[in-house]
């Protein structure tokens, strides 16, 4: 994870993370999806967005408007 970035959203489904993260990069922002995978079934997991402090903001603004949080 790159230093100084901040979580922004979570969820138990990796592919609603990629969806969260399209969504930011058709807007411009920046993101990154840092995956935790269960040791038993590593397809399931928590997967988590991050994003620099200064697009933060908006990047939350941009999630709630889609539904995605």
């Amino acid at each position: 994870m790159k230093q100084g970035w901040i979580k922004i959203f979570s969820a138990l489904d990796v592919l609603q993370a990629k969806l969260a993260e399209d969504l930011l990069k058709q807007n411009g922002i920046e993101s990154h999806i840092l995956s935790k995978p269960d040791s038993m079934i590593p397809s399931v997991g928590e997967a988590e967005l991050y994003t620099l402090p200064e697009k933060a903001e908006q990047a939350v603004s941009l999630l709630k408007e889609n539904g995605l949080l």
